[in-house]
């Protein structure tokens, strides 16, 4: 995806969201960088990354189509990577509502836990 196309879809998500998060997005936006994200099977994978919010990123993922919230140790390389597959209005509304409430609302992708589960029963 080159550089036009990811303001598009910015700016098209930024027309449909509401006041509150357009303020909140204003606010943590960056023009969007490429970063780094590295899979589990070592290829490098480049990520475009859209606002900085403490240590997570918003940024939008090719392979799912949409936006989501990752995290990072290092500038420019994203160490965990998100969901991937919401609009850019839903995203920012978890910010909001993680500012709000004090945690974290929306769902992070981990690495397998290894080890003995219960049952759903």
């Amino acid at each position: 995806m080159d550089e036009a196309t990811i303001l598009q879809r910015i700016n098209e998500g930024r027309d449909l969201m509401a006041l509150k998060q357009r303020r909140a997005w204003d606010a943590i936006s960056i023009h969007p960088e490429p970063w780094l994200f590295r899979s589990d099977d070592g290829r490098d994978n480049h990520v475009w990354v859209v606002a900085l919010i403490g240590r997570s990123v918003i940024s939008y993922n090719e392979c799912d189509g949409g936006f989501d919230r990752s995290h990072f140790v290092r500038y420019g390389e994203i160490a965990q990577f998100g969901w991937g597959d919401g609009s850019l209005g839903v995203v920012v509304q978890d910010v909001l509502n993680e500012l709000e409430l004090g945690h974290r609302t929306a769902p992070i992708v981990s690495g397998p836990n290894p080890g003995t589960f219960p049952s759903k029963d």
